[in-house]
């Protein structure tokens, strides 16, 4: 079986605008075509080209005072691609705008739309190296709107984040070179769609910026929850991040369950004599959370989160290909950890798994599969 190549893409410049419109103008087409797909997809949840308008707009100043970069490179990727600086804010926005249309469907008295759901997993053996691996879920008309983009936000610090074009950052890795030389990771990154009671989708600051700023500039596991409490959101994301505990030293994972008046904090499970694990899929776990979140009733999150933890707290996967084969279970028909989709669905409910993505924190590899993980193969891989 031959395996789909990743889309790449490297920028050199060091100003975020002119690192935005090298982007933008070298996959102009590309991002034209993810705002083209993703208006297709609004639409089916209901929400006018009006309101894409006015929500892409009014993203902008958010993200102007919560991550300036970010602003920039939004400004940068339009020109760059030839589109207005809203249209890329509402691509940076896809998120709030979705759960616009849910916010809807749920006051009309209607189910949520059938949005993408995602698995993921961290093991921190004892002893050792974390690894931690995600399923991406995603609307399969989006298939070929997702890249890895590597660039250096700052000096010395690398980022690879996998991402839509004209987003700026989804899940991904940093790290940073020292004086010496040698490349050391920061930490990791993984992000999970949830849903919350309290989202409207209107402004604030999207949450892919969140995640953005978090792989620019937290440099420990206490960095990036006050980068995320820092974000006044209107939509719900449940970011998975390991990284170094700033007092002991220790790498650590916890779920930062981002939504309208949090974010809440899922930890990892304690440590024990084989190390520790933490598991997510796409509802609330932690306790001042969990409860208020909306799910369609075809969600399999729950079972889903059973299996993914335990896989996670019984193996030891080593390399990218042990974590995809964890992840390549299908009991659960369908809708299993691994998503094989519904081609013959209405737009909205076309998913299924677009990629895998595994991460090595340590030494700030990430490790991307394009398709399903039981299509993963040893040679199947991009890694960087």
């Amino acid at each position: 079986m031959t395996s789909e190549p990743v889309r790449l893409a490297t920028t050199a410049a060091s100003d975020p605008y002119a690192r935005g419109r090298e982007l933008g103008a070298g996959n102009a087409g590309a991002v034209r075509e993810a705002y083209a797909r993703y208006g297709e997809l609004w639409g089916a949840y209901g929400v006018a080209a009006g309101e894409v308008r006015t929500v892409g707009k009014a993203v902008l100043d958010p993200v102007a005072d919560f991550h300036p970069p970010a602003r920039a490179e939004i400004a940068g990727i339009a020109a760059g691609a030839g589109l207005a600086d809203w249209q890329v804010g509402a691509l940076n926005a896809r998120t709030e705008l979705l759960a616009l249309g849910d916010q809807r469907l749920v006051a009309a008295g209607r189910l949520p739309g059938d949005g993408g759901e995602c698995s993921t997993l961290v093991r921190l053996p004892a002893g050792g190296s974390p690894l931690t691996a995600q399923t991406w879920d995603w609307h399969s008309p989006l298939a070929r709107s997702w890249f890895v983009w590597t660039l250096e936000p700052s000096a010395g610090r690398r980022v690879a984040t996998l991402t839509e074009y004209g987003i700026v950052g989804k899940l991904g890795v940093a790290s940073r070179t020292g004086a010496d030389g040698v490349r050391r990771g920061v930490l990791s990154a993984h992000f999970n769609a949830v849903r919350h009671r309290a989202d409207t989708g209107l402004g604030g600051v999207p949450v892919h910026v969140v995640a953005r700023r978090v792989l620019d500039e937290a440099d420990s596991m206490q960095d990036a929850v006050e980068i995320a409490a820092k974000a006044e959101v209107s939509a719900s994301v449940a970011l998975t991040v390991t990284a170094r505990d700033e007092d002991s030293g220790h790498w650590v994972a916890a779920t930062l369950e981002l939504h309208p008046g949090g974010p809440s904090l899922q930890r990892m499970s304690d440590v024990g004599r084989d190390g520790c694990w933490l598991a997510h899929t796409n509802h609330f776990v932690a306790p001042d959370a969990a409860g208020d979140d909306v799910r369609s009733p075809v969600s399999t999150t729950v079972e889903r989160l059973d299996r993914v933890a335990a896989v996670a707290s019984a193996a030891h996967p080593r390399t990218a290909q042990q974590a995809a084969e964890l992840l390549a279970t299908h009991d659960l028909g369908p809708r299993s950890v691994c998503v094989h989709g519904f081609p013959d669905a209405p737009v909205g409910q076309r998913t299924a798994t677009l990629a895998v993505a595994v991460t090595e924190p340590a030494t700030g590899r990430l490790h991307v599969h394009a398709g399903k993980p039981c299509e993963a193969r040893a040679d199947s891989w991009w890694s960087g």
